[in-house]
């Protein structure tokens, strides 16, 4: 893109009503250069961060097992800068203008010679849109410098665009994709609902990434157990990682069918009980590992924290069917747990000898990336 064209799209973004923040994680940081360098920028730019360090990076997206440069990566920083300018909007009494969240993650050319492709990651998140853009540059076809410009003018472009404001034509090629969510499921990205879906009384709650057949058959014999119907329970939210993407969401819905499963904004089990529970107790069907979640105190504020939580969810009359987990250690029961006195109370186990399956989530994911 020639200067003074680039010059002019950028002029038109800031004209734009809508505001956000941008999260680069170096490569294609030059873009930032261009949206601060030409008059308005405060128009457009609430925030913009280059979370270059792993531990930068893992403080907006999570540690996991994705990759730094990836799709996954890109969807993930934009949900974390768009609810970041959602904040920022809110605090400075403009709730109800238009925010987003724009991400780069790039791999370019560098000091040392890289045995995976040059390619960039771009992500733009709004209240009803999540949007990606991947392209591959060719290796030894650039210099570094000439990387940063193609991936920083493909931005801006791309911003453009998504913004309704048109755009040149790209120098490089690009693959894209859009999910626009549905009314429901935007409601519980911001909140002004909490479930989606006709909840039951009895719950299999997980990420499901992917859905597996321990799965199923846990939830098959849980509902045998309980003489009652289990519902699986996707939470659109997480403790410790932003809120899935719509792209993220609709793959793993796909999963399920409609009567099976519900979805909620509630990350924690005592948010869980008292949404889906209306009143009522509830069951929830979990492993070892999620029970012991529970009960550590390090997922609570302090151990004071941990224990009114606690004594809430027996106060509510909630439930747990807790399953054996195979670990490092071999497979851990119920019975090899030492819980607090009230999860104790409203934990009841399942034997090794009556269910096992050893097949985790993580271990499908590892095997497909491996594959």
């Amino acid at each position: 893109m020639k200067l003074d064209q680039r010059n002019i799209t950028v002029g038109k973004i800031h004209d734009a009503p809508q505001q956000g923040v941008f999260y680069v994680t170096g490569g294609g940081s030059l873009f930032l250069s261009d949206l601060l360098t030409i008059p308005g920028a405060s128009n457009t730019v609430l925030e913009a961060q280059i979370p270059y360090a792993f531990e930068a990076l893992a403080d907006l997206v999570g540690r996991s097992d994705i990759g730094a440069c990836s799709d996954e990566t890109a969807r993930r920083m934009a949900v974390s800068a768009y609810l970041r300018a959602s904040t920022l909007l809110a605090t400075s009494g403009k709730a109800d203008a238009e925010a987003f969240g724009f991400a780069i993650t790039a791999s370019l050319a560098s000091v040392t010679n890289k045995r995976g492709m040059h390619r960039a990651h771009i992500a733009m998140q709004t209240r009803t849109t999540t949007q990606t853009w991947f392209t591959e540059l060719r290796k030894g076809a650039r210099t570094r410098d000439s990387e940063e410009r193609v991936v920083a003018d493909a931005a801006v472009n791309l911003l453009a665009r998504s913004l309704g404001l048109g755009s040149t034509p790209l120098e490089i090629t690009t693959r894209d994709f859009v999910e626009t969510a549905p009314a429901d499921v935007v409601a519980l990205f911001d909140g002004s609902d909490g479930v989606c879906g006709t909840p039951g009384t009895a719950f299999l709650p997980g990420s499901f990434d992917p859905l597996h057949d321990g799965h199923v058959q846990m939830r098959t014999d849980a509902s045998r157990r309980i003489g009652q119907p289990v519902q699986f329970e996707l939470c659109v939210r997480n403790v410790d990682k932003p809120p899935l993407d719509f792209i993220e969401l609709a793959r793993r819905r796909e999963q399920f069918i409609e009567s099976e499963f519900v979805l909620t904004n509630t990350p924690t089990f005592v948010e869980k009980a008292n949404l889906l529970g209306r009143g009522n107790g509830v069951t929830f069907v979990v492993g070892t590992d999620t029970i012991k979640r529970i009960g550590e105190a390090r997922y609570y504020a302090d151990s004071v924290a941990r224990d009114a939580a606690l004594n809430e969810l027996e106060n509510l009359g909630t439930q747990f069917l807790v399953y054996g987990r195979l670990d490092e250690h071999g497979f851990e029961t119920l019975n090899d747990l030492s819980l607090p006195d009230p999860l104790n109370r409203i934990s009841e186990g399942v034997s090794e000898q009556d269910f096992r399956v050893d097949i985790s989530s993580t271990e499908m994911r590892n095997d497909a990336s491996v594959s």
